[in-house]
């Protein structure tokens, strides 16, 4: 039998379902293990995504601003709707980020605690976005190797177009890309773990106003070069080549401020003894 779906897409689907609903899980555990953070860190910042993405930004931008004029007319403009929603996504989840660590984690003010906050932060993301999504594909993808998704066009006449539009897409798409995916969340998890460091950072700093101004915008840089880019066509590869830069950044941060907050104690503790 000749498959639709090779079975390398296949291992690559599952792979990256692993990876990004396995691995936050794994990476809070194993932190956990390492540093003994305080465990509602990671879920404050599960909830925080969840909040203030899931609940609040996605349903403004799907079913709010599209009745808009103005928002219709930016919808068009590449760049302005990209700055926009790279924007949008720097307010919502860094203010979150920075109410979480003014109120539920007042006093978990730590580089420790900020890291387990992006795990969760990134973690959930990963999962809900890409994890299940992943799980659903190699599911269809295995009813379309067992020529049994054909049969769900008898079923559901209304969306026999949809239903033929993402069988064409599973067919289509090269397995490396399934991986791609995977690739990026992982870039994308960093990122969130270095953002939470920094909110936390400024707040400690009694700088937090500031550092949430610049915790938005460093979100914006980051986010709106891959709708532009995307919407310009560019090669996906050069596009994660781009959110690996962000992504080492992010990591020699995170590990410039571990190093500090560990001077900095054994200074305090030197001193008081």
């Amino acid at each position: 039998m000749i498959f639709l779906i090779s079975t390398a897409s296949l291992i690559a689907m599952a792979i990256t379902a692993a990876v990004t609903i396995l691995g936050p899980i794994l990476a809070a555990i194993v932190f956990y293990r390492k540093q003994k953070y305080f465990a509602g860190s990671v879920f404050t910042g599960a909830a925080v995504f969840f909040l203030f993405q899931i609940v609040l930004r996605i349903p403004i931008l799907q079913l709010v601003l599209p009745k808009m004029e103005w928002y219709r007319m930016l919808q068009n403009n590449l760049w302005g709707y990209a700055i926009f929603l790279g924007f949008t996504a720097g307010l919502f989840e860094e203010v979150g980020r920075y109410l979480a660590f003014t109120t539920v984690l007042k006093k978990h003010q730590d580089w420790k605690n900020a890291v387990a906050f992006g795990i969760g932060h990134g973690g959930i993301e990963s999962i809900l976005l890409v994890g299940f999504t992943y799980i659903s594909n190699l599911m269809i993808s295995i009813m379309i190797n067992k020529g049994l998704y054909d049969s769900l066009f008898a079923q559901n006449s209304q969306q026999s177009e949809a239903l033929a539009q993402a069988k064409a897409l599973l067919i289509e798409t090269p397995s490396y890309m399934y991986l791609i995916a995977g690739v990026e969340r992982i870039l994308t998890f960093i990122i969130h773990i270095a953002l939470s460091v920094l909110i936390m950072e400024g707040i400690r700093k009694k700088k937090g106003l500031q550092y949430l101004g610049l915790a938005i915008f460093l979100h914006m840089v980051i986010d709106s070069p891959v709708v532009i880019l995307s919407g310009m066509g560019a090669n996906v590869l050069f596009i994660e080549l781009l959110a690996l830069i962000f992504a080492v950044i992010s990591f020699v941060y995170v590990k410039k401020q571990m190093r500090k907050e560990m001077a900095e104690r054994a200074y305090e503790n030197e001193y008081q003894h």
